[in-house]
């Protein structure tokens, strides 16, 4: 935090003792404390550090304030300067920084998926500079300085684009995030709990710690990677209940890193007549399971099935485990003999082929 000390020291220039070691706390105090909300919106500490001192505005300005606060009477200084520092704060808010809440909930049309609430969506986007003109059933995204600025979202051709749930409307986040990649422009995810999409200089936070949104965003990334991956095979999330278990990982994962555990799980084909009944044939399933690391440590659900896995140091290494498997009339399930391949992957936070790499076996260890 060398940038905190000296623009604390030069905000405090011209005030000695008491009055400057008490006007240094405060400072300090309310730096600390907004460092704290940007880290919780997604930017990195050294981010986080940097966005509030530049909200602040040049240590001069600050100094200035507090030397009109320090000539009010003793027991008004502390009011007063807090205040100023909030007003210097909220004044300065980056505009494109407004949350957007998003929930996690089922389509009349079409099943569960991420919404995001369309009016603060609206005024979210036009604070970061851009435009989600029209209602949500015929809206189109203007980014500024993307190859092609506008784009229609075509939501009345996609009955699972909105949503109406409690006298709110709701937009896809898939249908969203459509829109902005097909603005040209370069679109990036960040953060954890409360994530941000960044499209060009346009940054939407979103006000969500539900695992099914998180899982929801950041699988959009991986799929946004090309075929390579999933060959033809379904990639969809894992629920965490039901027939899932636990899996834990140590190693030298990026502080705050975002992790998808890939798994290939069997599904069975049932026939279309009322009996339902099970028919001698499948497919194999890709599971997707994603999470922050932390402390040096990574925590997934896993599929019961695929409790006997092996890393795989490669998309390539995983493809080639995966072909003799592909006909499911053979093997139906994974087991020490046969243990299922996996893909460990650091995401990138960016759509398109560097969506994610590959975290070497060598470098993590399964915790018993």
């Amino acid at each position: 935090m060398k940038q905190t000390e000296q623009y604390v020291r030069q905000a405090t220039r011209g005030l000695w003792g008491k009055a400057r070691r008490e006007l240094k706390t405060e400072l300090e105090g309310h730096i600390a404390e907004r460092c704290q909300e940007f880290r919780l919106a997604g930017l990195s500490a050294a981010e986080a550090e940097r966005q509030t001192l530049r909200e602040l505005g040049a240590p001069a300005q600050v100094s200035g304030g507090m030397l009109d606060v320090h000539t009010f009477p003793a027991l008004g200084k502390a009011g007063v300067l807090s205040a100023l520092l909030a007003t210097a704060i909220f004044s300065a808010l980056p505009q494109g920084l407004a949350q957007v809440q998003s929930i996690y909930s089922r389509s009349e049309n079409y099943g569960a998926s991420s919404y995001l609430d369309f009016q603060q969506l609206k005024e979210a986007v036009q604070k970061a500079g851009g435009e989600l003109s029209g209602p949500a059933d015929s809206a189109t995204v203007t980014i500024p300085g993307a190859p092609r600025p506008s784009y229609p979202l075509n939501t009345a051709q996609a009955p699972s684009a909105t949503l109406t749930q409690d006298g709110k409307t709701y937009l896809n986040l898939g249908t969203f995030l459509g829109g902005l990649f097909n603005t040209g422009a370069d679109i990036n995810v960040g953060g954890w709990n409360n994530p941000t999409i960044q499209a060009g200089q346009a940054r939407i936070t979103l006000e969500t710690q539900d695992w099914r949104v998180l899982n929801d965003l950041y699988m959009r990334l991986i799929r946004s990677s090309g075929p390579q991956l999933n060959a033809g095979a379904i990639l969809s999330r894992l629920e965490p209940i039901g027939d899932t278990g636990e899996v834990a990982f140590t190693g030298t994962f990026a502080p705050d890193g975002v992790y998808a555990l890939i798994m290939p799980v069997f599904g069975e084909w049932f026939s279309q007549t009322a009996g339902g009944e099970q028919l001698d044939s499948g497919s194999i399933v890709l599971k997707t399971n994603i999470n922050q690391a932390k402390a040096g440590q990574l925590d997934f659900r896993i599929d019961n099935g695929v409790q006997n896995f092996k890393l795989a140091s490669s998309v390539d290494e995983f493809q080639l485990a995966l072909d003799p498997y592909r006909d499911t009339t053979k093997l139906r399930q994974w087991d020490a003999q046969h243990p299922a391949p996996v893909l460990l992957l650091k995401l990138s936070g960016k759509f398109g082929p560097d969506a994610y790499t590959v975290v070497s076996p060598a470098s993590v260890k399964k915790q018993p």
